[in-house]
């Protein structure tokens, strides 16, 4: 449940003096822990396109004086439903511009792990990846699970992929292969051969598409000769 903590909204307003230049990984954590329940405001419209066209809620540190209150734990199951983002801004001007942005992956990340920036566990796996174990060779292919990827996010991604890149059916499904680093990936069915060979288009389709997913988790085209018929639908 949301807190609308105004003391949080202070410490906010004291972290953005700090030049962004500065903000490390200690401003960072602080900043991470005050922003969900801060008590901020909204604006009308409350949602904008991005410089990378992707749609966002925008918030910003209220003025003196009465205010209708949100934060981000108030709207984040509307954020989720609807495939948005979150931007914040250091006062109702907008004049410095967005102090922080949160894509829907670092969202949808919050909700499913209580952290802005992937599922912790993976997080320290990857800091200590190496090689593959020798022997391990087998490559296995599910759906992924509720937990993993929800049916909310499924939707919005799928909504995208039929929207933007006129995809006739929009599937995913979770590769586990050992060979690979990181060794689990979620698997679009998009592939080099839509996309008339052109790896760059597709590079460019995919990383797109990852702003949609906490940035643990990675993403991979569907091979050639590969088929879809055991993915799942993103719908």
């Amino acid at each position: 449940m949301p807190k609308f903590d105004l003391s949080q909204t202070q410490v906010l307003a004291e972290l953005f003096q700090t030049p962004r230049e500065n903000r490390d990984d200690s401003w960072r954590a602080r900043f991470y822990a005050a922003v969900p329940d801060a008590t901020l405001r909204s604006f009308d419209p409350q949602v904008s396109r991005g410089p990378d066209t992707f749609p966002y809620f925008e918030m910003a540190i209220p003025d003196p004086g009465p205010v209708t209150p949100f934060c981000l734990t108030h709207v984040l199951d509307f954020l989720l439903d609807n495939g948005l983002g979150a931007v914040i801004f250091g006062g109702s001007d907008k004049s410095a511009g967005p102090e922080w942005v949160f894509t829907y992956g670092n969202l949808l990340s919050y909700s499913l792990y209580g952290d802005f920036e992937g599922e912790p566990a993976a997080r320290q796996e990857g800091a200590r990846a190496g090689k593959p174990a020798a022997g391990q060779t087998q490559a296995l292919v599910a759906a992924p699970s509720e937990a993993y990827l929800p049916q909310r996010a499924r939707k919005v991604i799928g909504d995208y992929m039929r929207g933007v890149y006129r995809h006739p059916d929009p599937k995913v499904a979770l590769l586990d292969d050992p060979r690979l680093n990181p060794s689990r990936n979620l698997m679009l069915n998009l592939t080099l051969e839509q996309y008339h060979g052109d790896r760059t288009n597709l590079d460019a389709a995919m990383r797109y598409l990852s702003w949609f997913l906490p940035q643990t988790y990675a993403l991979v085209a569907m091979p050639a000769g590969w088929s879809d018929a055991n993915f799942v639908p993103l719908a």
